[in-house]
């Protein structure tokens, strides 16, 4: 069981690792575009087709993808005012609580994007314009995006309450074996 368990945490790592190479190559893209765009527009006094449409729909693989590997490095923006001064047993209630609400929440979203993006999908919904753009693979990056987001909330749970480990304290340990293979390749 404890196998079967190692094995689902190593395929989320994964999957939320090439979420965010997607998600790089996305903004490497939208860049690309609006560099042709711009050079277009100043040497040709002419704009690309559908550049718009498509950077702007590209934005979706920008924020979305990247959640799930933010979370499991604790990398999302917090304030910690009241927090940093509780003791660890009211910080695990807490972390808890919010681990639990927020699976839930996100959980809930995956699923309304996911019949949102299917909707789409089935109708043909597209951005007119001169181009003729499709949205239903920009909308598919969210429930994709927040599916990971739910999952690693749901796998702090269960380290929270199985290892007894903070939010704060399993990112460190997250990334110290990572820094460590990287030094390693440095010498």
């Amino acid at each position: 069981m404890a196998s079967i368990a190692s094995r689902a945490i190593g395929l989320q790592r994964k999957l939320e690792e090439i979420a965010c190479y997607a998600s790089a190559m996305a903004v490497a893209t939208m860049m690309t575009i609006t560099v042709c765009e711009v050079l277009a527009r100043a040497l040709f006094s002419k704009s690309l087709p559908g550049a718009y449409e498509y950077v702007s729909l590209m934005f979706v693989y920008l924020i979305y993808l990247g959640l799930g590997f933010s979370q499991r490095r604790d990398a999302h923006i917090t304030v910690g005012v009241l927090y940093d001064y509780l003791p660890r047993n009211i910080k695990k209630i807490a972390q808890a609580a919010y681990l639990i609400v927020a699976c839930m929440f996100f959980g809930a979203l995956t699923w309304t994007s996911a019949e949102s993006a299917w909707s789409n999908y089935s109708m043909g919904d597209t951005i007119l314009g001169i181009v003729e753009v499709k949205t239903w693979w920009a909308r598919a990056g969210i429930p994709v995006g927040l599916a990971l987001f739910s999952l690693r909330f749901l796998i702090q749970l269960i380290r929270l309450l199985t290892h007894n480990e903070l939010l704060e304290e399993a990112a460190v340990t997250e990334q110290a074996p990572q820094e460590t293979a990287e030094d390693e390749n440095k010498i």
